[in-house]
């Protein structure tokens, strides 16, 4: 299978759209540059880590692995984008233990990270979660998984979007930006 059609299939099956660092560094940064240490970052859709990673660009060398282990954690469902985000930690100059710390394979629309919620500091949430609308995901077999998630408290909500989104509301996150 080629690149192309790759993606395609990825995008089908998962309602991947990854983010690239530019959007990131020109429409994303200038708006929190001031505020890295008050927060912690987070992406729970993190794909490659796009949209946190760069941040550790600002944090001086010497500052960055304390840095990254108390304000960093990235979670994604597919195990290939993870070691993919934990290797671009690596060439930001984390070391590989404390990356698989912090980035995580783990499906957060069904389970949500809640651990977050205690520690020290508040969240700031950065993602571009998954689309994937429930008509869709009811005519192909490969996304059928999904439709488990739209029972429940979830039921009447059309995308996987939304899920995500009020899976934050749900827990009292305050802080996110979420790419449309």
């Amino acid at each position: 299978m080629n690149t192309v059609e790759t993606l395609r299939k990825r995008r089908r099956t998962y309602g991947e759209h990854l983010t690239p660092i530019r959007v990131f560094k020109e429409f994303i940064l200038p708006e929190i540059k001031d505020k890295l240490y008050d927060y912690i970052w987070v992406d729970l859709f993190a794909g490659k880590g796009n949209l946190i990673l760069p941040i550790l660009e600002l944090i001086p060398k010497n500052e960055r692995i304390e840095f990254f282990k108390k304000h960093v954690f990235l979670f994604d469902i597919q195990k290939e984008l993870v070691k993919q985000a934990i290797r671009n930690a690596i060439k930001y100059g984390i070391p590989k233990k404390i990356a698989e710390r912090n980035i995580v394979q783990r499906d957060t629309i069904k389970n949500y990270p809640s651990f977050l919620l205690n520690l020290e500091l508040p969240i700031y949430h950065i993602t571009n979660p998954p689309y994937l609308y429930i008509g869709y995901i009811v005519k192909h077999k490969e996304t059928q998984k999904y439709l488990e998630y739209f029972k429940g408290n979830n039921e009447g909500y059309q995308d996987l979007y939304q899920l995500a989104l009020i899976n934050d509301l749900r827990h009292g996150i305050q802080k996110m930006i979420y790419i449309i």
